[in-house]
């Protein structure tokens, strides 16, 4: 994830107390460390950060006030370290720990989406004499494979013909409720995919461009009869030399559907590459998608779509039930994947009220948990559930709270799986691969927006001793060599023999 100009909250005064310590000097500064600690001004209190840590970061650029630490061992009564740990600050995706956290505990690991077909006339002989339906339930991961299979089905029951409309249900959220404003105007980025209950395949499209000759073909995947694509690239020759990034898109709402110009410049030398957008409205993703792969499977679909609601005295006709939600949660937190965090607040929502579900009913449904809970988390701003904000806001302290409750609680083996392994899988494939003597001992959930890096997990050391760790960095324009560097200083002080 990314957005532009997020500055920290209060940047400026702390920028200044950092000022006014480097004009110290850096000789005086030595003395002031010399005893092991550093200072750093914070909401009238003083913060303690060990000697070695302090002086690293300080090479690095990135002043005390902008970082807030929070490390505790488990089964220690007391942290281990605090630094400016009960400052609210943006924590960019490891906002996602708390929406799955508590999803774990209300739904519990087991909890199942079934989205439901409905025939509304008669079905005789194959060919039904009226329209389909299809009914969300807010599953966050009904991709395509789970799509077709919910064709296939219909089919195996007998359905081969639909002589009216397909009708979408998507009534379970209450879609005047949800911001579908784009963080950084990049619009058609799937990482800014707006929830909803009839969401498929993340309504995400991968574009690929692929080299026949000295020409390129284009087509999109998934396939969608509402879709339309008109290759306009230009054709380079030579040597590849690494230049990918030339291919542009534009997008043109049309009556017959959505048109998708690619331009710009390519060799044919550079081999097949793609990416993923999201290029039709919803309705239209999902109508697009179903007619493609039902009428290659041989039926037919004369009526377009339209919304509707399904019948609450009738049976399903055909359904698809999801994978249970420990899958889902995995996947939520090993991929940062923004849309399916957003509908699992939203279930949170539907499941707290038992009617319409809106963000807010969501939050509420978090606030009641933590307080039940015994989580204190008063800095806590949520908006989505993803972290996909400028607003949202928590402390390093809080969040570290929510971890220890986490291990401690009957579905800990299902949370702490679902974080990404350092130099293994997911969002920490490539990062410290060099920290941890072996595999396996640093499982850290990432954030990343414009002017944040975020981590929170649990660290296992060489002793066996496992600790909780929080890392919230706020800086203004914030470099990615700093904002990489300063998690792998507090990782190597913490992993350091003592």
């Amino acid at each position: 994830m990314r957005a532009a100009n997020l500055a920290p909250l209060g940047y400026g005064v702390r920028h200044r107390h950092y000022q006014a310590i480097r004009s110290i000097g850096w000789g005086l500064l030595q003395l002031v460390i010399a005893s092991g600690l550093f200072l750093a001004v914070s909401h009238n209190t003083v913060a303690a950060m060990p000697q070695s840590l302090a002086v690293e970061l300080e090479h690095l650029g990135l002043p005390a006030t902008a970082i807030s630490l929070y490390v505790h061992r488990l089964g220690d009564d007391q942290p281990l370290l605090t630094h400016l740990a009960d400052r609210p600050r943006n924590p960019a995706s490891t906002m996602k720990l708390v929406t799955t956290a508590a999803a774990l505990d209300l739904l519990t690991p087991t909890h199942t989406w079934q989205t439901h077909t409905y025939v509304l006339g008669q079905l005789q002989r194959g060919t039904l004499d009226g329209d389909l339906l299809i009914q969300g339930s807010g599953d966050p991961q009904l991709v395509i494979e789970d799509f077709w299979r919910l064709i296939e089905n219909l089919r195996q029951r007998g359905l081969r013909h639909i002589t009216g409309d397909l009708i979408l249900d998507s009534s379970l959220f209450d879609r005047s409720a949800i911001n579908t404003k784009p963080l950084d105007h990049k619009r058609y980025r799937a990482y800014n995919t707006p929830p909803d209950a009839l969401l498929v395949n993340f309504r995400a499209t991968r574009l690929e461009v692929f080299p026949e000759g000295q020409s390129l073909r284009i087509y999109a995947d998934p396939p969608a009869t509402t879709l339309r694509l008109e290759n306009h690239i230009k054709v380079l020759t030579g040597r590849c030399k690494g230049r990918t990034g030339g291919i542009t898109l534009t997008v043109e709402r049309q009556a017959s559907g959505t048109l998708a110009k690619l331009g710009g410049r390519y060799p044919v030398t550079c081999g097949p590459t793609g990416f993923g957008r999201v290029l039709l409205t919803q309705d239209a993703y999902v109508y697009g998608v179903f007619r493609h792969l039902w009428l290659a499977s041989g039926g037919t679909l004369r009526g377009t779509w339209r919304s509707g609601v399904a019948p609450t005295n009738q049976r399903a006709f055909a359904s698809h039930r999801s994978d249970p939600l420990a899958s889902t949660v995995r996947d939520i937190n090993k991929f940062s994947n923004n849309v399916m965090a957003r509908n699992l607040l939203l279930t949170l929502a539907a499941k707290s009220t038992q009617g319409v579900a809106t963000p807010s009913d969501g939050r509420a449904a978090v606030l009641a948990w933590l307080a039940q809970a015994g989580i204190r988390m008063p800095h806590l701003a949520m908006d989505n559930g993803a972290g996909l904000s400028r607003s949202a806001r928590l402390s390093a302290r809080g969040l570290g709270q929510l971890l220890l409750h986490a291990w401690h609680g009957p579905w800990g083996p299902e949370f702490i799986s679902s974080l990404p392994l350092a130099g293994m899988d997911g969002s920490l494939r490539q990062h410290f691969r060099g920290l941890a003597p072996e595999r396996g001992r640093i499982r850290l959930k990432t954030g990343r927006l414009s002017g944040v890096r975020a981590m929170a997990g649990y660290v296992t050391l060489s002793d066996n001793q496992t600790h909780a760790v929080v890392i919230l960095i706020n800086q203004e324009k914030l470099s990615n060599r700093i904002g990489d560097a300063a998690p792998a200083a507090v990782l190597r002080w913490l992993l350091r023999p003592r």
